[in-house]
């Protein structure tokens, strides 16, 4: 059965692209919501260093300068699949240019500095290990972490071509076609 809805004079089908922009609002609106949170944890602590602790303040900066960097950049995602998804004209090319940047930015750079990161930390681990056997809790935070670690690689790895095949998608002719330009206003005299 296919499911068709009506709109303004033309019939749509389903649309693989809108589920996908659908994700990417939530998981932007969810990347808003941490972002948020952990500016608000380190502003609290910065508001309760003691006067001339200029170095941990100066850090701390640092981090709350990112999650607002990060917090303006998914709530932009945000904006832009709205507007995707409502079918707005000025949405379809940013959404474009957005999924390509976070296909190449977030997935292949971030998954490549993970990689890094992650033998940097086995290497640490396996150190550590040498000279003293982990203790049962440790083996389980660092399971923990494996895991989350795959989860991530694995998340990267899923979403590239995902976002890769978006873009390509909203440059069809047939998906540009069904996005509306905002309607003008009259000026009344």
């Amino acid at each position: 059965m296919l499911l068709k809805m009506r709109g303004a004079g033309h019939a749509d089908g389903f649309a693989l692209w809108r589920i996908v922009a659908w994700l990417m609002l939530l998981l932007a609106a969810y990347g808003c919501l941490q972002y948020a949170v952990h500016g608000e944890q380190v502003w609290g602590v910065l508001k309760q260093l003691p006067p001339g602790n200029d170095s941990d303040a100066f850090q701390l900066r640092k981090i709350l300068a990112w999650d607002v960097g990060y917090f303006v950049i998914a709530f932009g995602i945000v904006v832009i699949c709205a507007g995707a998804i409502l079918r707005q004209a000025w949405a379809r090319p940013a959404l474009q240019v957005a999924s390509i940047l976070l296909a190449l930015g977030w997935g292949v750079a971030g998954g490549l500095m993970l990689l890094s990161q992650w033998r940097e930390f086995s290497q640490g681990v396996a150190m550590t290990n040498a000279q003293a056997p982990l203790d049962p809790a440790s083996l389980q935070a660092l399971d923990h972490v494996r895991r989350s670690f795959v989860i991530a690689m694995a998340a990267k790895a899923a979403a590239v071509p995902v976002l890769l095949w978006l873009a390509w998608w909203l440059a069809r002719p047939s998906v540009k076609a069904g996005f509306h330009e905002l309607p003008r206003k009259r000026s009344s005299r």
